[in-house]
């Protein structure tokens, strides 16, 4: 379903003028961009439910821009005769698309780690209480005794 999309975007938009292609494209690098620099703010702040409502459209984006890169590079041998400040914008808005991208990737990549740590941090802490409490078991002539729970089974799902 994807791929069909991506063929029938390219298509459409292989058949415009280059010139409007381009716009097309800056156009949609813009937007991609600003989206990736709220989803890294959100990051930062660790607001995953602003996180969350990006994901649709950082989506969307993701599809749409790959189907306008293919088109694009299929009409690669146009691109020397375009207009020399629409090539250099071109060049600029990709070069800056780039760097957001990049800042976006490691702002996913940090607030990974955090939550891996988070959840680390929480199963040792109740590992360690689960073997610090006193256990209350029974002896095979039916008195009851107290020890650590250090030979228990401890067993923690620790699945997202």
């Amino acid at each position: 379903m994807q791929k069909e999309l991506v063929r029938t975007e390219a298509k459409a938009t292989q058949k415009s003028p280059l010139k409007l292609q381009i716009q097309e494209i800056l156009a949609l690098i813009t937007a991609f961009s600003n989206l990736l620099i709220k989803e890294t703010a959100a990051l930062k702040k660790a607001d995953f439910k602003t996180v969350d409502t990006l994901q649709a459209e950082k989506k969307l984006f993701a599809k749409q821009y790959q189907a306008k890169v293919t088109a694009l590079a299929e009409r690669r041998e146009e691109l020397p005769g375009l207009d020399l400040a629409l090539r250099e914008r071109l060049v600029k808005e990709r070069l800056r698309f780039n760097t957001v991208l990049d800042d976006n990737m490691r702002a996913l990549d940090l607030a990974q780690n955090s939550t891996k740590r988070l959840v680390n941090r929480i199963l040792e802490a109740a590992r360690q209480a689960v073997t610090e409490e006193k256990q209350t078991n029974y002896s095979s002539a039916g008195k009851t005794m107290a020890y650590k729970s250090a030979s228990l089974s401890l067993s923690i799902d620790q699945s997202l």
